[in-house]
């Protein structure tokens, strides 16, 4: 399948490969290194998931940074499907308002994946944790949140670790071909 960006004038296509190596290479990270993170990538990671598409554009999240190592390990402890929080140089909270939950679980996948992507195209890594709804009280109740509104994504990001960077499968394994995921109607 080649690509044809006679559709698109505003594409250039050095930029296009740039963007979809980028989309192809994001991935989990969850060891980090202790290398902080400058303010600016923070800040540009911040700028790319306040301009993720939501429904309607109701634009439902909110972020709360935690950098502190010692919160950072607090929360590792209270959303144990998240322990990686308490490595990474900093963490955003995804905060949802409780109002539309099937819609927020869209919303929040689209938005945790550009902040993947745009840790990526900098340089660092970033991985998703849960807070489990078991676990999702004791994380508010740690953030100050009021319900209906809860923290159940926890992104960890910060330079990753050399032993997270090797592959974890042989090249031209790590994904099943095109051949068994797409078929014509």
């Amino acid at each position: 399948m080649s690509l044809s960006l006679t559709s698109y004038p505003w594409a250039v296509e050095d930029q296009a490969e740039s963007v979809l190596r980028a989309l192809r290479r994001t991935r989990q990270f969850r060891q980090f290194t202790d290398e902080s993170v400058k303010e600016e990538q923070l800040h540009e990671i911040l700028n790319v998931a306040r301009w993720t598409g939501s429904s309607t554009n109701w634009q439902p999240w909110r972020f709360i940074i935690v950098r502190d190592p010692d919160k950072r390990a607090r929360l590792a402890e209270l959303a144990p499907n998240a322990k990686h929080v308490a490595n990474a140089a900093v963490v955003i909270v995804v905060v949802m308002p409780g109002a539309k939950p099937e819609w927020e679980a869209f919303d929040e996948g689209r938005l945790i994946e550009r902040i993947l992507v745009a840790a990526e195209v900098q340089g660092l890594g970033a991985g998703v944790g849960w807070a489990t709804p078991k676990y999702r009280a004791g994380v508010a109740e740690f953030l100050g949140l009021s319900e209906p509104s809860y923290a159940r994504s926890l992104v960890s990001i910060g330079h990753p670790a050399p032993e997270a960077q090797r592959p974890k499968a042989a090249p031209g394994e790590a994904r099943k071909p095109l051949s068994e995921l797409v078929r014509e109607a």
